[in-house]
């Protein structure tokens, strides 16, 4: 059972969207304004009605649980540490079935605030993609088949229920192409935004966040993060004397090289004109700076063979500074500090000779 969640979790994909933990802070304040919204306003029909139901009154009252829900989630937990998958999904569901038990267990002051439960379901699709729209619109078609029939109220309506009925038929069909579109778009852009036009490895932008993730599984594993950053000697020789076309191709081909030497999970990113940036995680604290050294000292000739074969009048070498960062060191509290003070190894590689890698 728990492998066919963790199955299903992944086939939605709902957790691994762009800003997701804005998302869910802004989920959260959504949810708590519309149960709150609707604790009032259910509470004021049922103190009106000469006889209140038991399904008038509970209603208000499960609508101001979820509020307070809604409340501490916000306060105590997305405050303070990253949105958790379960909750995000358990989340997705009951915003949607809260909703559709709301409007249907207190009709005479909520049956016509049934289109709340289209907002919900399509900015919910706009946030986190077409298959987590498909996810919350099922969770709301099945309360809603489950609950409109018990209503007399919304039997007795047909007008309204066939208005809700069509409502559902338009979401998936309206709005399903037009976030397909919009999530299609956006990926687009973002990869454009985050990548190097020349070798279509990561930018700086990219970089950034990359080692904020990786420091924080480093730090879950108890392993080193480096910070690998590599620099060509003489690559303004190439690009004075045989011409910028052939310093690009030049770029294209180390890119390409030092590709080939990263393992899988390494991330590799041009952060500068010839500037490559190289990070490798889920080093051992015993050996992981010798293992650091041995692949910068790899990546280092790997960069000098490839240029010797297509530029060898121009000597282009690689200079490589290494920063190894364990969880708790003071030295790099920002993400960009790690980049800075391989940057400062690099310099010192320099100083002592180039075509070699130096451990900061």
């Amino acid at each position: 059972m728990r492998r066919l969640l963790q199955r299903f979790i992944s086939y939605v994909g709902a957790h691994n969207a762009q800003q997701r933990d804005a998302h869910e802070r802004d989920r959260a304040r959504q949810r708590a304004v519309i149960s709150a919204a609707f604790a009032a306003m259910t509470a004021w029909g049922a103190w009106r009605a000469p006889v209140p139901s038991l399904l008038d009154a509970a209603v208000p009252v499960l609508s101001l649980c979820y509020t307070l829900v809604a409340v501490l989630h916000l306060k105590f937990v997305l405050s303070r540490r990253r949105a958790g998958v379960t909750s995000q999904y358990v989340f997705i569901v009951l915003d949607s079935a809260v909703t559709v038990l709301a409007c249907v267990g207190a009709p005479a002051v909520l049956a016509a605030f049934y289109p709340v439960l289209m907002v919900q379901i399509v900015r919910c699709g706009m946030r986190y993609g077409l298959r987590t729209m498909w996810l919350s619109w099922a969770s709301g078609a099945l309360a809603a088949a489950a609950l409109l029939p018990l209503s007399d109220f919304w039997v007795a309506q047909e007008q309204l229920l066939r208005s809700f009925l069509i409502m559902m038929v338009v979401i998936p069909v309206l709005f399903g192409p037009l976030i397909r579109t919009l999530h299609r778009v956006t990926s687009e852009l973002r990869v454009a935004a985050g990548s190097d036009p020349l070798t279509g490895l990561s930018n700086r932008r990219t970089l950034t966040e990359h080692i904020r993730l990786a420091r924080e599984r480093c730090e879950r594993e108890g392993t080193l993060l480096a910070v690998m950053l590599f620099d060509l000697d003489n690559f303004k020789v190439v690009n004075d004397t045989l011409g910028h076309a052939i310093g690009d191709q030049l770029l294209e081909r180390v890119a390409a090289a030092i590709q080939r030497c990263c393992r899988s999970g390494d991330f590799l990113a041009r952060i500068g004109g010839d500037e490559f940036v190289l990070l490798v995680e889920g080093l051992p604290p015993a050996t992981g700076r010798q293992r650091a050294q041995a692949i910068a000292d790899k990546v280092v000739a790997v960069v000098q063979a490839t240029a010797d074969e297509l530029v060898p009048v121009a000597e282009v070498s690689a200079s490589a500074g290494i920063y190894c960062w364990a969880a708790g060191e003071p030295a790099a509290a920002a993400d960009t500090d790690l980049i800075e003070l391989a940057d400062r190894a690099m310099y010192a590689a320099k100083r002592g000779g180039k075509g070699r890698a130096v451990m900061a």
